[in-house]
This record gives structure tokens, C-alpha cells and sequence, in this order.
């Protein structure tokens, strides 16, 4: 499109039919975003690359301010409905490739700044404020606050001065709270949504965009769980070199996951399987499984969640055709898991704190190499520590009194809690 868009704007300036104005902004902005664009950052300087991130973010503002009058110009002429028979927020996603939902964005926030906010119109282009600045003033003035908003408009771009955005937002929120008397002010017209797929190898990519209230509650949840995590998994590593601290974003995803399994397991009955997941698995080889779609899942996997299972017998005939559904058996009676919560008080991981709700019985000596089930053989760990017992590499050895005990790959030995605490 922006290939086309020079093409066209060459034919125009041959042609004579170009302000020269236009033409000092149109070349000068494309050149210098391309002369941006052409610089190797690996030869710059520490001071050089500080520099270049403020000056192309001093010009995104610019430009943002630009493209927002041009689209408030466009929203208030009804161009595009005459010109290519769409409103201009679908001509946008259209003609450039943005998502809808971006281009309602823009539109709004570009029309409420010419209508309503000029001095944050300002602020936007000379760089006193961001586009998720003036995005969030434009989406908070409702009409029972937007006379209160106007107003307000210069105090509130000097908050922002050299304060983080998550900060000045909060403080902002804050405010129109209290200015908007009549309450329950839902300022995003857009709503929530969510969508799940799956790749070609077992993976779940997640994508979507919560709003107000729902961002505030999951965005909280996320980082008070993920700062749990991380100081679980700082403990660890006091126990251990083996297990090294994971990133940001990897405490992110297990922050996710740890919520919705405590959620699914406080919601299940008593007893009953915190989740309910079909894998295929062959008579002869119990660590060889497929999911009910039939993706192969791997050997660890397959390991950790026979490990603790309801089992469900499936009869089928020679084609595979099933012919009968048996009744389940679970591998530790509710009796076995009583005595295991009494015993153990929770994961037997030195160092964690996870109660026996939240905890899988894990065969110490796995269920395939003979292992029985039996209570010396059961160990009550947290989904987590149920994943590094099966990790390769780390082997888990029973203990006198039924204690036990792993070897990491390192060699190290550790020692199981009780109650969460160690043998003395």
C-alpha cells in the first residue's frame, strides 16, 4: 500500500499537482524514516542509541498527532464513504492492513481530540504526551465528566511530566472517579475478547485484549502469582544450582497456568481431577500417548499426568472402532490420598509451600517400571515439583519412614518436608 501511495504522490508531483508544502512533508518525513530505518544500531555508541531511540520516539508522537487530524479531517468530510464506499475506520484497516479494532481506536480518539481536547491535541504533537496518553483521556470523557475533563486538560498533562504512564493512568482513573457522581462509568466502548489456538506441535497461543475492570483484575492476579512463583522457584534455587531462576515472561505463562488449575481444582468435587484431559494410551507402552485430537504428547508429559490419573478403559475393535466405555479406576484410592495429605501436610519439595488440595500423588517409583500403589510410593508434590521429578535427570529415591529424596543432575542430593519441614 505505502508502495502504491509513492507511486501515486510521484504521478501527482509530475504532474504539477502537488503543494509544495506537501512536498517538503511528504519527502522529508519519508526520507528521514527511511534514513532511520537504513542505521545499523550495532554501530552506535551507548550515547548514539539513547539518542536515536528519543529522537524516533519524539517523531512517532509527531506523527501520531498528524495521523490523528488527518483522520479526524477524513471522519468529519465522510471522504472515504464517497471516494471507496467505507467509513474511514474500515478504509484504514482495509487499505493499510491494521486490525479493526485499532483503526476504532484511532478514529475515536482523533475526532475526540479535535472536538473535545485541544490542548491534549497539542501535547500530542509537540511530545509532551503519548498516544496511550491522549487514547486514555479520549476514552474516560464521558458526558458526565467531559466539562470537569476540559478544564482539567492542562493539569493533567503536567501530571505526566517524568512520571511512568501505569502511574499517571491510575492517578487519572482516580480522578474521574471521583468527579463522575452518577458511578459505574464504563469508559471502553470496545469489548473483551479472547481467542485460543493451537499450533502443530502441542502448543496453545493465546491472544486478546481485556478491558477496564476485567484488565485490572487478570494484570494484577498475573504478577501477584508470577512474584509467588518467582520466590518459589528462588528457593529452589537455594536448594539447588540445578533448577535456574526462570524469566519474567516464563513466570508470566506458569502464573496462568497455576491459577486456572487452583480455579478448576477448588470448583471440582471432592477427589475428582483438578482437569479433565483425554490422552490415547497404548496397553503395552503407557508413556507412548497421544491427545484426544491426536498430537503426540511428550514422553515427560505423558509421565507426569499418568502419574496421578483417573483411567477410563476403552474397548475397541481391530479398526480401532470403540466398542465399549469401562468404568474408571483411579490409581490412589480416596483413602491412599487422605493418608498422603495426613503424612506429608502438602508438597514434599524442601521449601514449598503448596497444601495438599493443590497436589498430585506421584509414584516415586513410576507406575510402568512396576511401581505399586501403595503408600510408601506415593509422594504428595505440587503440580511444579511433580514436573521436575520427572524432569531427565533428576531421580527421586524413597527414604527410611517413608521419606524421600532426589538427586539432581548436578549430583546434589535433597532431602523431603513434612509440614514443611525437613527431616531433622
Amino acid at each position: 500500500m505505502l508502495q502504491a501511495w509513492r507511486a501515486e504522490f510521484a504521478e501527482r508531483l509530475l504532474a504539477g499537482d502537488v503543494d509544495p508544502v506537501e512536498v517538503d512533508a511528504a519527502n522529508g518525513l519519508v526520507s528521514t524514516g527511511q534514513q532511520l530505518a537504513d542505521v545499523d544500531p550495532r554501530s552506535l555508541s551507548d550515547d548514539e542509541l539513547i539518542a536515536m531511540v528519543r529522537a524516533v520516539e519524539a517523531a512517532e508522537r509527531a506523527i501520531a498527532a498528524a495521523r490523528s487530524h488527518a483522520l479526524a479531517e477524513l471522519e468529519q468530510r465522510g471522504t472515504t464513504e464517497r471516494t471507496a464506499g467505507l467509513v474511514t475506520r474500515s478504509w484504514l484497516a482495509s487499505e493499510f492492513g491494521i486490525p479493526k479494532s485499532e483503526c476504532s481506536r484511532q478514529v475515536r480518539v482523533a475526532s475526540r481530540l479535535r472536538r473535545t481536547l485541544p490542548l491534549v491535541d497539542d501535547a500530542l504533537a509537540d511530545g509532551r504526551l503519548s498516544f496511550d496518553h491522549a487514547r486514555l483521556l479520549c476514552d474516560l470523557c464521558n458526558p458526565r465528566v467531559v466539562d470537569s475533563l476540559v478544564e482539567l486538560q492542562q493539569p493533567l498533562i503536567d501530571l505526566a511530566a517524568d512520571v511512568r504512564f501505569e502511574v499517571w493512568a491510575r492517578d487519572v482513573r482516580d480522578l474521574i472517579s471521583v468527579l463522575d457522581a452518577d458511578g459505574g462509568h464504563q469508559p471502553e466502548p470496545e469489548r473483551s475478547h479472547l481467542s485460543l489456538n493451537s499450533g502443530l506441535h502441542g502448543e496453545l497461543v493465546i491472544k486478546g485484549v481485556l478491558h477496564g475492570e476485567s484488565a485490572r483484575t487478570v494484570e494484577h492476579a498475573l504478577r501477584a502469582a508470577a512474584d509467588r512463583l518467582f520466590h518459589r522457584s528462588r528457593r529452589d534455587q537455594q536448594a539447588t544450582s540445578d533448577l535456574p531462576l526462570p524469566s519474567r515472561n516464563e513466570l508470566l505463562a506458569a502464573a496462568l497456568v497455576d491459577l486456572l488449575r487452583r480455579g478448576s481444582a477448588a470448583e471440582a468435587p471432592r477427589h475428582a481431577p483438578a482437569a479433565d484431559v483425554t490422552l490415547v494410551v497404548q496397553a503395552d507402552a503407557l508413556t507412548a500417548a497421544t491427545a484426544g485430537d491426536g498430537t503426540r504428547v511428550d514422553e515427560t508429559m505423558t509421565s507426569l499426568l499418568m502419574c496421578d490419573p483417573v483411567l477410563h478403559a476403552l474397548v475397541v475393535d481391530s479398526l480401532g472402532v470403540p466398542l465399549d466405555l469401562g468404568r474408571s479406576v483411579r490409581f490412589a484410592t480416596k483413602e491412599q490420598r487422605r493418608a498422603a495429605s495426613v503424612r506429608d501436610g502438602g508438597c514434599v519439595f524442601p521449601g514449598c509451600d503448596a497444601p495438599p488440595t493443590w497436589c498430585d500423588l506421584h509414584h516415586v517409583e513410576h507406575a510402568e517400571d512396576g511401581g505399586r500403589t501403595d503408600l510408601r510410593n506415593l509422594a504428595s508434590l505440587c503440580r511444579h515439583h511433580h514436573g521436575i521429578s520427572h524432569r531427565q535427570g533428576w531421580q527421586m529415591r524413597h527414604e527410611p519412614d517413608q521419606w524421600f529424596s532426589w538427586v539432581t543432575p548436578g549430583g546434589q542430593v535433597l532431602h523431603s518436608q513434612r509440614h514443611g519441614r525437613r527431616k531433622c
